[in-house]
């Protein structure tokens, strides 16, 4: 029997109980519908109140009786209600870890502060799959109302990163507290995972070249990146205008200006052509701000004879929704 069918059985044994009681007390004692319910509430419930009158014998043998086929049956209605919770707390959590094992390619976000939660954000609005390492229970609990897929436990250990699928992912984001949190996490993902991108927090500039030193691909500085935020908001408010509404999030997501990266694949069947070549300008209105060859160099501006060799990255510009449309026909999906 499933725990739905139990939940449902116990819930109507009470009622059931609630419907004898009150036909027994108004058959054998008389008592309007309302004195007969507030009887069988009250034996039921066990609180001890006088009764609305002076019982018979057939009433206080029938009083026995709702008692013991009270407490039987509230036992295990209670017992019912919290094994449906308990379990369907475990089965969702259950399948959470299911859909986790089955991802490829996705992000690992470790902590859900301030920065957690605008990388996730971002991550979310742009459709690609990410987990979130958290341990504080409040915390999880607004991960879990907003659907986010994440592990309860620790960062810094191994079990929770494997949890997390770090043999699959992607990229992992190490936006703990600490800066020595974060250095341990770029320990452990590069011993878990050799090839996996670490995007890392840092607080000041040696914990930046420690976490460099510890593996992590690109270091962050929260405060370096407001502080040139604001200079350039004095100095130049109008580029800093512009970038404000590159990648702005807004109710239409699909018509928002985006900056985009996009590997040309040997499938692309823009592989070995011409920039001139492409629709990518012509028809879908992109521009392309640098080309990265597979050995590394970036073209600035490249020309129309740019030749697109599988393994180039390009720097696009152009309408989400457009650059989605150029990652599906390069055979990627846009990060």
């Amino acid at each position: 029997m499933t725990s739905n069918i139990k939940v449902l059985l116990a819930v109507g044994l009470m009622i059931g109980l609630l419907i004898i009681g009150t036909a027994g007390y108004s058959l054998l004692e008389g008592y309007s519908f309302i004195d007969a319910l507030y009887m069988t509430v009250i034996t039921l419930g066990t609180v001890g109140y006088r009764e609305v009158a002076p019982l018979s014998t057939m009433g206080k043998l029938f009083t026995i009786f709702l008692i013991i086929s009270g407490i039987g049956t509230v036992a295990y209605a209670v017992t019912q209600v919290v094994e449906y919770f308990i379990s369907t707390i475990v089965f969702r959590r259950r399948r959470m870890e299911r859909t986790i094992a089955t991802l490829t390619g996705h992000v690992i976000i470790c902590g859900y502060g301030r920065i957690g939660q605008q990388v996730a954000a971002r991550l979310k609005t742009r459709g690609v799959p990410f987990v979130i390492i958290e341990r504080d229970e409040e915390v999880l609990e607004t991960l879990d109302a907003r659907g986010y897929l994440f592990v309860d436990g620790n960062a810094t250990d191994d079990s929770s990163l494997q949890r997390a699928g770090i043999a699959s992912a992607s990229t992992i984001v190490a936006t703990l507290p600490t800066n020595a949190d974060n250095v341990y996490v770029t320990l452990s993902a590069r011993n878990l995972h050799a090839s996996i991108r670490i995007v890392a927090r840092a607080s000041d500039a040696a914990s930046a070249t420690k976490l460099q030193q510890a593996g992590a691909d690109k270091v962050i500085s929260p405060y370096e990146i407001g502080g040139r935020y604001i200079a350039n908001a004095v100095m130049r408010p109008h580029v800093v205008n512009f970038m404000d509404v590159v990648g702005s999030s807004n109710d239409d997501t699909a018509q928002s200006l985006e900056i985009e990266e996009l590997e040309v694949t040997p499938s692309s069947q823009y592989a070995n052509r011409a920039l001139r070549d492409t629709a990518i300008r012509s028809e879908l209105n992109i521009i392309v701000l640098a080309v990265r060859t597979p050995e590394g160099e970036f073209e600035y501006n490249p020309s129309p004879d740019t030749i697109l060799f599988p393994g180039c990255m390009l720097i696009c510009i152009g309408i989400a929704a457009k650059l989605d449309r150029l990652a599906k026909q390069l055979g990627v999906t846009p990060i």
